[in-house]
């Protein structure tokens, strides 16, 4: 299906399907002037041709709004038969056609159960698109702080954490082995990392660093996620994905953001891997754990375990940090999650 696009105005309810047969064209339609421009502007899809949707149904289909982020918004959009697909509208793509191809070709390749899967992508003159799996649990992010000390907060247990932690975990492990052993996230947190029917994590936004736009540096240094050389290089590597993927298992443990804020005790700025260093330091260690958590019993060990594990994950040197294969073989051995 050819030259047939999202275009840039504010969606609401619905994806518009356009009238490319209009003499007057909505502003930023492809017009026939730019045909030769679009040439080959169709929605590329992985797995065979037993896909269940197109574009139009994209087009056409009920639209929500799950978020807004640095790279785009994300929709979940629901089809006529009630199917469900994560549409994300990347807004800060620099790379031309052919690199973003390749791109989406290397995370499509990408099959794993704790690996957000990529089912298509589109990419036109003015819009590109990634569309993903639907998970019905909803994010880490949501599950850890979403209704925090409201009523109906339904807390998240130690082993819901656990079983989440090593499903993420084994999930960047084989998305560090794609492209020959070198692709790289780029981008973990907490709400990029998905729960699915049997409750493990499953990591998403997978690879799109890469071709979008760095992030401000003031934007690294906030989030509290990025390891120390991301501040002034800009360039993610598998080693700063263990480290937010560390700054994620301290996240875990204590329920707290990780973006900086102003330290309890010390009333110094800093973000959560600093905070729980200092916290350790100083041998309050029973003070950084989530207190929907601590009442449990017989998990105090393993969550100490898991501790060690995030705190070496944050190391601040590149060179401390173990590998991801290190890392889930850590996690698996605090207790069979299977």
């Amino acid at each position: 299906m050819m030259i047939t696009c999202f275009g840039k105005a504010r969606i609401s309810g619905k994806f518009r399907k356009r009238d490319s047969s209009s003499s007057s064209p909505p502003r930023n339609w492809t017009s026939k002037d730019d045909n030769t421009e679009e040439e080959g502007s169709k929605i590329i899809f992985f797995g065979g041709k037993n896909h269940s949707f197109d574009l139009d149904d994209l087009l056409s289909s009920s639209a929500q709004v799950l978020g807004k982020g640095a790279f785009g918004t994300t929709y979940k959009v629901t089809m006529d038969d009630m199917s469900a697909v994560v549409v994300k509208r990347l807004k800060e793509v620099v790379v031309g056609r052919r690199e973003f191809e390749q791109q989406m070709e290397m995370i499509g390749m990408i099959r794993h159960e704790n690996v957000a899967e990529l089912k298509a992508y589109y990419f036109s003159k003015d819009d590109k698109l990634a569309v993903y799996s639907y998970y019905t649990q909803g994010s880490l992010f949501q599950m850890l702080h979403g209704n925090r000390g409201t009523y109906d907060r339904v807390p998240l247990s130690w082993d819901a954490r656990l079983r989440i932690a090593t499903g993420a975990a084994r999930g960047l492990a084989k998305i560090h082995e794609g492209n020959n052993g070198r692709f790289i996230h780029g981008n973990i947190k907490s709400s990029n990392i998905f729960l699915d029917s049997q409750g493990h994590g499953c990591i998403g936004d997978i690879g799109l660093t890469t071709i979008m736009r760095s992030l401000p540096q003031r934007t690294c240094l906030s989030s509290g996620y990025h390891a120390p050389e991301i501040t002034d290089t800009r360039r993610s590597t598998q080693s700063s994905d263990v480290y937010s993927f560390g700054v994620v298992l301290l996240e875990l443990l204590t329920g707290a953001s990780p973006a900086i804020t102003e330290a309890e005790h010390s009333g110094e700025n800093m973000d959560l891997a600093s905070w729980i260093r200092n916290v350790v330091a100083k041998d309050w260690t029973g003070e950084v754990f989530d207190m929907e958590i601590v009442s449990e019993s017989g998990v105090e060990d393993e969550m100490v375990e898991m501790l060690q594990i995030g705190l070496a994950c944050v190391g601040v040197k590149q060179q401390e940090r173990p590998h991801i294969a290190q890392v889930v073989k850590l996690i698996q051995d605090i207790r069979s999650t299977e």
